[in-house]
């Protein structure tokens, strides 16, 4: 795979990483119009106040007194996404990745760097797709607010940018590269 096309690619992977985390922190995910009863000071019957409530995976932006209307199950696949996209690469990159890749100037090294990364983008993208199809089922399209299409979008690119990898890897079978599903690298010819 040619550097300018690596380098898009890790360009938008660090723009998904964004994008999903941006969208699991924010508070709207589902605006929700509650009606709560209140004593107004002028009066002595209680009037009915119609307020809006975003809320996020985490808390409720407006209404901090009313209960997390996400269940756990949402909650930890959000999170396990996150953790897919961000700190199990991060980490391995981090320790077991600088470690290999200062000692040795063999290449090998790097592209198990890389098809580590890969391998927990996909997974990544299909537990983010497993969530958004639970919340979707779970609440009527018109409550979810763009925290929520902010993970949709993150995960719809992760996906797509696996589609074209995995095009690749087919296209290029008989070619000098050498390609699996989570590892593209150019095969090295010694001649002699």
């Amino acid at each position: 795979m040619s550097d300018v096309v690596f380098g898009f690619f890790a360009f938008i992977a660090f723009v998904v990483i964004v994008l999903f985390n941006v969208g699991l922190l924010t508070p709207h995910w589902i605006t929700i119009q509650e009606t709560v009863t209140s004593n107004s000071t002028n009066s002595s019957s209680p009037s009915p106040t119609t307020r809006t409530c975003h809320h996020g995976l985490f808390y409720s932006r407006d209404c901090p007194e009313s209960e997390n209307v996400f269940d756990k199950t949402i909650i930890g696949l959000n999170i396990a996404t996150s953790l897919c996209l961000t700190i199990f690469p991060l980490f391995w990159l981090c320790i077991s990745c600088i470690n290999c890749c200062g000692k040795s100037d063999d290449n090998e090294c790097a592209n198990g760097c890389c098809s580590l990364y890969s391998f927990f983008y996909a997974a990544g993208g299909l537990i983010g797709l497993v969530s958004a199809i639970t919340v979707s089922e779970k609440y009527d399209h018109d409550l979810l607010g763009w925290s929520f299409f902010l993970t949709v979008a993150a995960t719809t690119i992760i996906l797509v940018q696996n589609v074209l990898l995995f095009t690749y890897c087919i296209c290029t079978r008989n070619t000098k590269e050498k390609c699996t599903l989570f590892m593209v690298y150019r095969r090295h010819h010694n001649y002699d």
